[in-house]
């Protein structure tokens, strides 16, 4: 399709998403026309001074008063939820609006003031969990494995959380020799993604932001603002992304030869573009690499990847970051990426230790494309007994989950 045919007709005429499996027909829905809106934003045009809030010294206090009758509760992490957590309604009121900033605001917002707290790794993952149960109320799990693992009694639990770490320098165990780490426990770069099929909303507790080993800054660019610059100029781009024939390869715990699915990497539900854009899956990396039995992305499909790199880094954004910070990062819209860190000292580990989940809040869930919906939801379903672990000790590929992230 060319610029000059888009002009002749509405982008709702001319652009048209296939929202269906290949082998699904159905009547594809119409591209929204571009995009307008506080989430349509690029480089300086988010401010930090917008989105970082800043918690007042009681409000911290509050906290650590939730975390410690929490612990005085005597229950299992997986229960933590504003019944179990307990914060002042003020406090709750002001956490609780972040999901509005997150949905229908720049789509990121990130919480200050926490590092003054002191929390040992236990009171982290406490405080984390419980002040993201005020933002939004659902925890990601899959029951295939999520991202990490940890094993209790022998039992191999879903997990809601994961420890994004430097484990190149880990010991490798013998059953491992042959497994890759995950990219969350990887030094190198990310390219611009937003993970698939694992939540609405990532949240990020930064830890150790790393600065003493250098790299590792965090950016985010606007999938809209991406959105509205490929209509006007290849709209080429969004009709390869939102075509069903994707070929992701999805890795298996226990069997030799991955999964292949196919899928768009861009979905639409009532005028939303939805980004589901993911290299490691579909490219592979150095670390990682594809599988021969799994066919490879089209001349299209590596340019249209190549097409959404290139103006997301034009348009990006670099997070302010602490340590201490939590970040809320709308995972159907906004696009993060992050620098190789631990270049200064490569020859030991990076110190550099983010804690992430994956949310939903079902007040402000945006509606997803019905063929995907399951996929989309998955992550969600009620009942899975949650492990959160304080912390990572089993960082290799095995206990991966089958989804790609980064």
């Amino acid at each position: 399709m060319s610029v000059s045919s888009l002009s002749q007709r509405s982008s709702w005429e001319s652009l048209r998403s296939v929202s269906s499996a290949p082998s699904v027909h159905s009547e594809p829905d119409p591209f929204p026309p571009a995009l307008a809106g506080p989430m349509v934003w690029q480089g300086k045009e988010l401010d930090p001074k917008d989105y970082v809030i800043e918690l007042e010294p009681a409000e911290v206090e509050n906290v650590r008063a939730a975390v410690v009758g929490f612990k005085l509760l005597g229950l299992p992490r997986g229960s933590i939820s504003q019944d179990t957590f307990h914060l002042k309604p003020e406090l709750a009121y002001k956490l609780s609006a972040i999901s509005d900033r997150v949905h229908r605001g720049s789509g990121i917002s990130v919480v200050r003031g926490l590092h003054t707290a002191r929390f040992n790794d236990e009171e982290a993952v406490i405080a984390f969990v419980g002040i993201s149960s005020y933002v939004c109320s659902k925890r990601a799990t899959d029951a295939y494995a999520n991202q990490t693992l940890s094993k209790l009694n022998s039992l191999v639990l879903p997990n809601t959380s994961c420890h994004v770490r430097d484990a190149t320098h880990d010991a490798v165990p013998n059953w491992a020799k042959d497994l890759g780490l995950a990219g969350s426990k990887l030094t190198t770069a990310m390219e611009f993604h937003c993970d698939r099929f694992s939540g609405d909303v990532l949240a990020l507790y930064v830890r150790d932001d790393g600065s003493a080993q250098g790299g590792g800054e965090q950016f985010v660019a606007s999938f809209w603002r991406i959105y509205n610059e490929l209509l006007a100029t290849d709209p080429d781009v969004l009709e390869t992304l939102s075509a069903a024939d994707w070929p992701f390869e999805l890795k298996e715990r226990e069997a030799k030869v991955p999964h292949l699915e196919y899928g768009p990497a861009v979905f639409f539900a009532q005028g939303k573009p939805i980004c589901q854009i993911v290299r490691a899956p579909l490219l592979g990396s150095s670390r990682i690499p594809r599988s021969d039995t799994m066919p490879r992305v089209t001349v299209e499909q590596a340019h249209s990847l190549e097409s959404v790199e290139k103006l997301a880094r034009q348009f990006c954004s670099k997070v302010n970051r602490q340590n201490g910070d939590i970040q809320f990062i709308n995972n159907l819209s906004i696009m993060h990426a992050r620098s190789a860190y631990g270049t200064r000292t490569s020859e030991r580990r990076s110190t550099r230790h983010l804690l992430r989940m994956f949310l939903r809040d079902p007040t402000n869930a945006w509606e997803k494309p019905t063929t995907f919906s399951d996929r989309f939801d998955d992550p969600f379903v009620e009942g899975r007994e949650q492990e959160l672990p304080i912390l990572d000790l089993d960082p290799w590929r095995k206990i991966s989950g089958r989804e790609s992230h980064g």
